[in-house]
């Protein structure tokens, strides 16, 4: 019977200090999301004004966000989001918003303000012409972080200063939007 290695210096040290590197990664995560909520809050009437939607039903609707949630065994370590999204409403949602910072091992950190929608029609066409960056059903604004001591904050109203702007330019989202009831918030059926 062969024995198992059981002394690695990972395992040694995860002995030592894990519950410390979980509260380290957990405070992390809530002062991200505290960061980006203060400036989306600071930023919420041009942010729906710009979006043409109602600012407390963006207020009701933006919840944390992390990915990964909790830590899977098919997670590969290879890139990860905190931050904010709307509607909070998961389900059966036809379209999301994003406000994150995301790091990879390809692009290193990053503030991204991101749209998807489950049935783009014409909003990736007219977001791309504008030169955002998009895939199928997806655009994003992307802002590095930077080595300076305000890099997160400053990353995030730049990139705040360009979505807003592209958003005004396209005349909002809700146009893109699968029909609403006026006054009951975002619709997900």
């Amino acid at each position: 019977m062969s024995k198992r290695r059981t002394d690695s210096e990972l395992l040694q040290e995860g002995c030592r200090s894990y519950h410390k590197a979980l509260f380290a990664v957990m405070q992390f995560r809530r002062e991200v999301q505290e960061a980006i909520r203060a400036a989306v809050d600071e930023r919420i009437n041009d942010i729906a004004a710009a979006l043409k939607l109602e600012k407390a039903e963006i207020n009701a609707g933006l919840v944390t966000y992390a990915d990964p949630a909790t830590f899977e065994k098919n997670w590969d370590g290879s890139e990860a989001s905190i931050g904010l999204k709307y509607p909070s409403r998961d389900g059966d949602a036809k379209w999301g918003i994003y406000f994150c910072f995301w790091i990879s091992e390809d692009d290193g950190g990053g503030v991204s303000l991101s749209v998807w929608f489950k049935e783009p029609g014409p909003a990736i066409k007219k977001l791309a012409a504008l030169g955002v960056e998009t895939n199928d059903c997806e655009a994003w604004i992307w802002e590095p972080v930077g080595e300076a001591a305000a890099g997160l904050a400053a990353a995030i109203d730049r990139a705040l200063d360009v979505w807003i702007d592209v958003w005004r330019k396209v005349g909002g989202i809700s146009q893109f939007l699968p029909s609403r009831k006026v006054g009951k918030g975002p619709t997900n059926a």
